[in-house]
């Protein structure tokens, strides 16, 4: 019952707290997990995981974007650097990496996850209007970042306990029989289309079977149309340079992982569409209605006088001009 106090008066202080105090936690957890995420990186030897990776760091990213913006509009300075715990984390997922290999970097990286999903959870019920709006994006990309990490773990481990902790079957997250890391939904979905790899080592691309059949619904129409025409490497080519392209990417997040992480999924508005939706505007005033300025000059000379008088007649002006 002590505890449950002491956590309680923790809480009510916290709810009185400016907003900078309130996010400081969560933007440092945010900067030591990015640079983690680096470290594990420069030590991942599978590309389609050096993507994923790199798709949470961008995540996180825009996390930290909000939350500084948050504390910028009330005119605080938000925190630049994380700390001790920057080092610490980076130095964890490093030794992990080259010591016991992938599986072990994800099950810390969702260590780090699960912590900010508390604090995030925590500090959403703390605040109101923009910054509950931008606390819950972060949260959502929180969220999904878990169950990426919670799926890959239970693929590569096959461990049942793991596979039940997701909102959908497993076999909705990977199609073939070991973990593979699609670079456009960071899963390896089923679909009637084949999967598309590109084998270069140096270029190496791997788009799902499900985002296969995604990205082709993407193409307009008229190109659509004439896609069954081109030979088959003119096809894949074209569907993994789009696949690979941020408004794809983009789709595949709103529309494909946050369905599979138990969220609803989110419509984006086309930059045509969004150009548009401006506020409405007053109508300009008529010229009956403005207000006319009248300048009244004193003249202290005789000079100024007479430079004054052909200064605003507009005959003398037009002559000389």
């Amino acid at each position: 019952m002590a505890r449950a106090v002491t956590r309680t008066h923790a809480s009510a202080h916290r709810a009185d707290a400016p907003l900078e105090d309130l996010l400081a936690p969560l933007l440092i957890q945010e900067i030591a997990t990015i640079a983690a995420i680096d470290a594990a990186i420069a030590a991942e030897k599978y590309p389609d995981y050096v993507v994923m990776y790199q798709g949470t760091k961008t995540g996180k990213q825009s996390n930290v974007e909000q939350m500084a913006t948050l504390i910028r509009r009330l005119g605080g300075v938000p925190p630049e650097h994380g700390g001790l715990r920057r080092y610490v984390l980076k130095a964890q997922l490093a030794i992990t990496e080259r010591v016991s290999g992938t599986t072990a970097t994800l099950k810390a990286m969702r260590v780090g996850e699960l912590r900010l999903l508390r604090l995030y959870t925590e500090t959403i019920e703390q605040v109101d209007g923009l910054a509950r709006r931008a606390l819950g994006k972060a949260l959502g990309r929180t969220i999904v970042h878990c169950h990426i990490l919670t799926a890959h773990i239970a693929k590569r481990t096959a461990a049942a306990r793991e596979a039940e902790s997701l909102p959908l079957p497993l076999d909705r997250y990977f199609a073939g029989p070991r973990a593979k890391a699609c670079m456009r939904c960071h899963f390896d979905r089923p679909g009637t289309l084949p999967a598309l790899e590109r084998g270069d080592p140096h270029l190496y691309t791997y788009v799902c079977a499900g985002c296969h059949v995604d990205v082709r619904a993407e193409f307009p129409p008229d190109l659509a149309s004439q896609m069954d025409r081109w030979p088959r490497h003119v096809q894949d080519a074209r569907v993994l340079q789009h696949a690979l392209g941020r408004p794809s990417v983009l789709n595949a997040i709103h529309a494909v992982l946050y369905p599979l992480s138990g969220l609803a999924p989110e419509t984006s508005v086309r930059a045509r569409k969004k150009a548009l939706l401006v506020p409405a505007l007053a109508p300009p005033p008529s010229p009956a209605e403005e207000t006319r300025t009248v300048l009244a000059v004193q003249p202290h000379t005789t000079g100024e006088a007479q430079y004054v008088a052909e200064l605003f007649d507009y005959r003398t002006v037009r002559t000389s001009w």
